[in-house]
């Protein structure tokens, strides 16, 4: 029979040494040569098998190869788990502790601050934040020195304009001249005057002015004197400082309304007060208070005269009646 099976080869060779030994000679020669035959054909077998194993295993170690290099490279010099700590901004918060990668930490700036820069950072791969610094900039126009050589920046308007020292012009004071002081400076009035505040600097002396004033004079002999902000915002395009009347005060300025209206919230602009409905009238009693631009009136209106057989009785202060009519002082409706 044939031998199959994981015992096929030491059965093989248990025979060979059967036959060498003279055990199994007395069965010949024939029984030998297909024992050998049969082992040869073992042996081809295991051959095939083996080389169709590697040829699997080695299929199997390039697809392995291939997928790890496609895996992103584990660079430790240009990759970074975090990124460094970010400060929360001078006049601002900061939101978000992680500096993780892929982590986002967002910045806001407190009133009268606006924010310059992104309001959002987010953490890189490579250990760096995204964008540039956030810094919190006051609103205040004036607040960056806009003013040159010693002018003085006022504000109105959301707008600013340089009120210039004496030999200086220019929308920034950056031009030296030779001219008499503006119009709009308020000259000759000790209340609208006041001293610079003078320092030594670099063994110069720097002379400034408050807000609301403008350097006047020479170097060795200079005044501060008050900016009139009603007469150079009088012709600006944006419209006057006032809806009705400007007051010129020193150093600044403020809005008035005439008799009978009052100062809006906005400070600029008048409204007319409801002396009626606020009760600040002094009309007597049996009289009705009307409301007008700037004032109120006390009316007391009659009914109309009797004629014929018709005559009217007052039954409210703006009402009439008869026995036929209701005669209504503002219109006239049927009652019978």
């Amino acid at each position: 029979d044939r031998m199959h099976g994981p015992n096929a080869f030491g059965t093989t060779l248990l025979l060979i040494y059967c036959c060498w030994s003279n055990i199994c000679v007395s069965k010949g020669t024939g029984l030998l040569m297909g024992i050998l035959r049969q082992m040869e054909k073992f042996l081809k077998g295991q051959e095939i098998r083996f080389t169709e194993g590697l040829r699997i295993m080695k299929s199997k170690l390039t697809n392995l190869q291939n997928s790890v290099s496609k895996l992103p490279q584990a660079d430790q010099s240009s990759s970074q788990s975090s990124c460094p700590p970010l400060l929360a901004p001078a006049h601002g918060r900061k939101f978000g502790s992680k500096y993780l990668v892929g982590h986002e930490v967002h910045f806001t700036c407190s009133q009268g601050y606006r924010m310059i820069g992104p309001g959002t950072r987010v953490c890189h791969e490579n250990g760096t934040w995204s964008g540039v610094s956030v810094v919190c900039k006051d609103v205040s126009v004036c607040t960056s020195n806009p003013c040159q050589n010693g002018g003085t920046c006022v504000e109105a308007l959301n707008q600013y304009k340089c009120t210039c020292p004496h030999n200086w012009s220019g929308s920034q004071c950056q031009y030296q001249t030779q001219t008499a002081p503006p119009e709009w400076s308020v000259m000759n009035d000790p209340a609208f005057s006041r001293k610079p505040r003078c320092a030594k600097v670099d063994r110069a002396q720097h002379c400034s002015c408050d807000a609301g004033f403008h350097m006047s004079g020479t170097s060795d002999n200079s005044i501060c004197q008050d900016v009139n902000e009603c007469e150079v915002y009088k012709a600006d395009r944006g419209g006057p400082l006032c809806g009705h009347a400007c007051v010129n005060v020193p150093g600044s300025y403020h809005c008035s309304c005439p008799t009978g209206y009052k100062l809006l919230a906005d400070g600029r602009n008048c409204e007319d007060v409801d002396e009626c409905l606020t009760q600040q009238h002094n009309c007597s009693r049996g009289t009705t208070c009307i409301n007008t631009g700037g004032g109120f009136q006390c009316v007391n209106p009659e009914c109309p005269r009797s004629h014929g057989n018709v005559s009217y009785v007052k039954t409210s202060p703006l009402a009439c009646q008869t026995n036929r009519w209701r005669y209504n002082l503002n219109r006239k409706s049927h009652v019978g």
